[in-house]
């Protein structure tokens, strides 16, 4: 007697290659991501050289890493067209570029990398991207009965 031969699933669907503009999202967030993870790395070995102000600046370098890593998280989910991801990363690259542009040459640079990271985002081809992957719902206010 033969077994019955075990049934493979589908294949999924192959989806289109990624625009040019998200690979380039995607990378550039990854970066800055890295860059910001370095800036707490270096918060937390300047407080344990220099015995001033240790624990505030401990404490800053855990925030600043926990903030790279919502930034990698957030910016690997870009390359599957989820709109959370290009809000949060929106989100943070705001709250986080601007203020540094006013702090000193060296966190103005990261500041700018944020800033153009965010405007990677919100490019025409970027919006048809997620548009195509992730449509937003429209509200109706006033329903016809």
């Amino acid at each position: 007697m033969t077994r019955p031969a075990f049934r493979r699933a589908a294949p999924r669907s192959p989806r289109a290659p990624l625009p040019t503009i998200i690979r380039a999202a995607s990378a550039a967030w990854l970066a800055a991501g890295a860059l910001v993870a370095l800036a707490g790395i270096s918060f937390i070995v300047s407080a344990r050289t220099q015995h001033r102000d240790g624990a505030a600046l401990t404490g800053l370098g855990l925030v600043v890493l926990a903030v790279s890593a919502v930034i990698a998280f957030y910016a690997l989910r870009l390359r599957t067209g989820k709109r959370s991801g290009r809000e949060t990363l929106t989100t943070v690259g705001m709250i986080v570029g601007i203020p540094l542009l006013f702090r000193g040459p060296a966190l103005v640079a990261v500041g700018a990398l944020l800033l153009m990271c965010v405007l990677l985002l919100w490019l025409p081809q970027s919006n048809r991207f997620f548009q195509e992957r992730d449509p937003k719902a429209r509200r109706r206010f006033f329903r016809r009965r």
